[in-house]
């Protein structure tokens, strides 16, 4: 992602009804949705769908109708130290994330273990995360010593 940076711009006041408009459709689907799947219990489950997803709605308005008027893309944002950072640990994860894959398929081959692959791969996101971060902070580290 490209840095951006804030200006005194501001765009027209129907782009922010614009913004509103679509918040307040896609709450009131999401809305709908959500209280279709629970009949019995429909409008307390459209108040929490509702509830849910009215500022992730609104904020996609903002960023779809508002943003491209008020927001300065910098020409140089992909060339960043931190997004550096990230593809490094992030090329360091993926390596370590298909030696640990590798491994852990060869030691249930060979061993003839039958275990539940929800554990399995639940295991694979946590040492990806974990490994990303670590690897992003030690870079960072050593970086701005």
């Amino acid at each position: 992602m490209s840095k951006a940076s804030f200006t005194s711009r501001r765009a027209p006041a129907r782009h922010y009804v614009l913004a509103v408009v679509l918040g307040a459709v896609l709450t009131a689907a999401v809305a709908a949705v959500v209280g279709a799947t629970n009949p019995a219990d429909f409008w307390p489950a459209a108040g929490i769908g509702a509830l849910c997803s009215a500022y992730p709605a609104l904020s996609l308005g903002v960023r779809i109708f508002v943003s491209n008027n008020t927001i300065t893309r910098d020409a140089h944002g992909e060339q960043s130290v931190e997004l550096q950072w990230m593809r490094v640990a992030g090329a360091g994860t993926f390596l370590d994330v298909l030696v640990a894959t590798i491994i852990a398929v060869l030691v249930l081959v060979i061993g003839r273990f039958q275990i539940d692959a929800l554990p399995v791969l639940a295991g694979l996101v946590a040492l990806s995360v974990v490994d990303a971060g670590l690897r992003y902070v030690t870079i960072r580290r050593r970086a701005l010593k």
